[in-house]
């Protein structure tokens, strides 16, 4: 099953908000597509390459083409279920936020133990949990120092961009 419009534009939009993510390589099929972000250092692939295709390639710029005739994704009503949607960052608190749409965990593997739990004291910079996106895993890091006050999705979930993963109260005095 090839990729549609719609997928190629979110992939793309996924790309594009990671912040450090520089490139994409993407197979379905027959399919490929090869996406990197304008100023991305050119890197030697660290998987071996698929066989090739019939069909050639598409380019990031081919790919933000075709799905720029596309109609914009709808949003993901499931993406919140499971999980205690907040909008609004009580006061006081720090928001942990999603990067981009994809999967939270809160174990760098299922052997291993969390990341953060209620109450735990984190730094400006620590990892809190991962979002998993077509099996490339995203560090998520606490932007403050302080204690984890409310952990609002559960882990294996699947989360929206921006959306509130975590609180933190910060650290006063820091």
């Amino acid at each position: 099953m090839p990729l549609s419009h719609t997928d190629v534009r979110r992939i793309l939009e996924i790309l594009d908000s990671a912040e450090h993510l520089e490139s994409l390589d993407v197979t379905v099929g027959e399919f490929e597509l090869h996406a990197r972000k304008p100023g991305a250092s050119a890197s030697i692939r660290e998987r071996a390459p698929q066989a090739s295709a019939s069909r050639p390639a598409a380019s990031a710029q081919g790919a933000a083409d075709a799905a720029a005739s596309a109609a914009p994704p709808a949003p993901a009503a499931a993406a919140t279920a499971g999980s205690e949607a907040l909008t609004e960052v009580p006061e006081g608190l720090v928001a942990v936020r999603a990067p981009m749409v994809g999967t939270f965990y809160l174990r760098p593997s299922p052997d291993q133990p969390e990341f953060v739990t209620v109450g735990a004291a984190v730094q400006a910079g620590d990892t809190v949990c991962l979002v998993e996106v077509m099996k490339m895993f995203n560090t998520v890091r606490s932007e403050v120092a302080g204690t984890v006050e409310r952990i609002l999705v559960g882990n294996g979930k699947p989360v929206t961009h921006d959306q509130i993963l975590m609180l933190v109260k910060p650290v006063k005095g820091v």
